[in-house]
């Protein structure tokens, strides 16, 4: 096998489409431009833009390759899903571990709860981890495809709606939860019937996004761990739903406050 023109060499998506053939790359090309074409490449090939990060592109590789195996998975939707599905990983990384004043009031719920004038506690809630993630993705796609807080949608609400155009609508399913979870089961038995039941009448693809409120005074499990795709057939002749969901950890006490938990009492 040919090896790529040296001004292609740490550039793989560049050096695919134009083989051992870089006639067409005149001169000495700015380095810049090559990254941004890299870049550009990826995206036409993979479907996405590459984060920068390692970790966050194998995770999403991983994904991705699930989904490839739904009958499903075809143009024009496999399109409109790979960028949410890329916009809702880079959320979660981004979040996970961020600081509370990560961006301000609209990031405070990540942090301990805060009390009222009176003194009694003002817990978080959905609506808090709703308007973050509905602000984060808004301006990433075209004016108008991201609403929010549709009560028609298979008689429920669903929280955030990405809507490309008529036919291709996909939901993202936003949980606010008090109580541990202590495997993926426990989420999917809580929340997996109505984040499912919204791909009723589109592409079996949706986002379930969970707020975990619960103790963390002994830290949180690791992000990998946190998101996976859950494959849910109601009948024997449906294509499997395949449900994204991420569990991330909210109303967090500070790092120095964290102590490990004891298996038993001293």
């Amino acid at each position: 096998m040919s090896r790529p023109p040296k001004v292609l060499e740490g550039r793989p998506a560049l050096a695919a489409l134009f083989q051992s053939d870089a006639t067409g790359l005149c001169g000495a090309p700015d380095p810049h431009q090559l990254d941004r074409l890299e870049q550009l490449a990826h995206q036409l090939t993979k479907g996405y833009i590459p984060t920068g990060n390692a970790r966050v592109d194998r995770h999403l590789e991983t994904l991705l390759d699930i989904a490839k195996t739904s009958p499903a998975w075809k143009p024009s939707d496999s399109h409109y899903f790979t960028p949410l599905l890329e916009h809702f990983l880079r959320f979660l990384y981004d979040r996970f571990d961020a600081q509370a004043n990560l961006y301000g009031e609209r990031t405070a719920y990540l942090g301990p709860a805060r009390k009222n004038a009176d003194g009694t506690v003002a817990a978080w809630n959905e609506k808090h981890l709703q308007d973050d993630f509905h602000q984060h993705i808004s301006p990433l796609f075209p004016p108008g495809t991201v609403t929010r807080e549709k009560w028609d949608v298979a008689g429920g609400r669903a929280d955030v709606i990405y809507t490309p155009d008529p036919a291709s609508r996909f939901v993202a399913e936003i949980k606010w939860r008090t109580t541990r979870w202590k495997t993926h089961k426990t989420v999917e038995r809580d929340y997996l019937a109505q984040a499912a039941n919204y791909t009723a009448t589109g592409p079996p693809f949706a986002l379930l996004l969970v707020g975990d409120a619960s103790d963390h005074s002994a830290g949180y499990r690791d992000i990998e761990d946190s998101i996976w795709i859950i494959q849910h057939a109601r009948s024997a002749t449906e294509i499997p739903r395949l449900i994204v969901a991420g569990v991330l950890p909210t109303a967090r006490p500070t790092p120095s406050a964290l102590r490990v938990a004891r298996s038993s009492p001293r």
